[in-house]
């Protein structure tokens, strides 16, 4: 039942033009002309990173005019990210779409923002009508058919305004957050390489071979220890700790390796994301290598270093000519040389990076609750349970 002063019809009929393919091939063109905008450009309702997008040339543009997009169209991806969708923003004002995008120009009586926020609130309704095997995508025969449901202009102007409020916190969050990884990411080039030093550090760094610092070890027969698991984004944690579903091993577990707190793990691509740091104590697959201190070393101050774009690229180099999916062994690891401060500005730094990383936590919580946030808004602003003053 619609609420009162509402109606229902399709997303064919808001249009003042029909409803229509991008149809520019992605790829490299002349550096001139108008934009062009891929479904991977539209994130979180918005298009991402507007003044890096490449541009068609002006031929190709006016050959594909009949898919042109100007400022306040609406653009919507039909495969990949299917159903995200962002309005054109002024600063973009002509351009193409490549395939897998569509524009959705409105007619008068309906407001952008609105049917924006609309279409993202029934993303799981578009995503339903798409099909395909190789990969999924809604054709623009059923995209037309989408239901829309809307109150007078005015009313949602007023909705799209109070939705906007929040897209304005999350893009603020997201802009600190951004910042502060860069910044993060900068720290962690500065002062694990000993180019800066925090005050009350002197003197030169040694550079000794990993095997002065870490031993390959391997304990097995511990089949009563919790099963590890290795991941590239949360370090070694607990099986039952990882949101996505894990096989768990059949049968005897007597072969896995122990793994304790402040050990690293040498996992199968760890040229692409570095070591991996266990906070815990129990079981790791025997596929792994596992390496522990041995000397006084502050583990975390390696935690951070492991994790470092500069050490990536030393494990990058040291698989080159490794087959077997480029598996990197002890021997390979033990031969990189690695910074090696005085204990106490070990510690000093691992506490700075430290910190930047609870500073990073706290703006992704604060982005993820305002995402929240909004998405309960929707539910109820978009459906008419809760109406706005006129």
């Amino acid at each position: 039942m619609l609420p009162e002063g509402w109606r229902e019809t399709t997303l064919e009929n808001v249009c003042s033009k029909p409803i229509c393919y991008g149809i520019v091939q992605a790829g490299p063109h002349i550096n001139e002309g108008v934009y062009y905008i891929k479904s991977s450009d539209i994130k979180d309702g918005k298009i991402d990173n507007v003044s890096g997008l490449s541009r068609t040339s002006i031929e190709i543009h006016r050959k594909y005019e009949r898919s042109s997009i100007f400022p306040g169209d609406i653009i919507l991806s039909l495969r990949g990210n299917i159903g995200e969708c962002a309005i054109v923003p002024n600063d973009i004002y002509e351009g193409n779409l490549t395939q897998g995008t569509a524009r959705i120009c409105l007619s008068d009586g309906y407001y952008n923002e609105f049917v924006k926020n609309y279409i993202l609130f029934i993303n799981s309704m578009i995503l339903k009508r798409a099909k395909g095997s190789t990969f999924k995508e809604i054709s623009i025969e059923e995209l037309r058919k989408i239901k829309i449901r809307y109150p007078q202009i005015v009313e949602q102007e007023k909705i799209a305004a109070i939705l906007s409020t929040w897209d304005k916190a999350i893009s603020t969050t997201d802009a600190l957050l951004a910042n502060s990884r860069q910044q993060k990411k900068a720290l962690m080039q500065q002062l694990l390489t000993g180019k800066r030093r925090l005050p009350g550090f002197t003197g030169e760094w040694k550079f000794p071979s990993a095997r002065k610092l870490f031993k390959n070890i391997s304990i097995k027969h511990r089949p009563e220890e919790t099963l590890l698991a290795v991941t590239q984004t949360e370090g070694v944690i607990p099986r039952h700790l990882l949101d996505r579903r894990v096989v768990m091993p059949e049968g005897d577990v007597n072969l896995y390796k122990i793994v304790k707190k402040g050990d690293f793990i040498i996992s199968l691509r760890s040229f692409q994301g570095g070591l991996e740091y266990s906070s815990y104590q129990g079981l790791v697959s025997p596929a792994y290598t596992v390496i522990t201190k041995c000397c006084d070393i502050d583990d975390i101050f390696y935690k951070h270093y492991f994790k470092s774009a500069l050490f990536i690229g030393k494990l990058a180099v040291a698989v080159i000519g490794i087959r077997d999916g480029k598996q990197i062994s002890y021997e390979d690891f033990s031969c990189i040389r690695l910074p090696y401060p005085p204990l106490d500005e070990q510690r000093a730094i691992a506490a700075v990076l430290d910190a930047a990383d609870r500073e990073i936590v706290l703006l992704e919580q604060k982005a993820a609750r305002l995402r929240e946030e909004k998405k309960a808004l929707m539910q109820q602003l978009l459906t008419g349970k809760r109406r706005v003053r006129l």
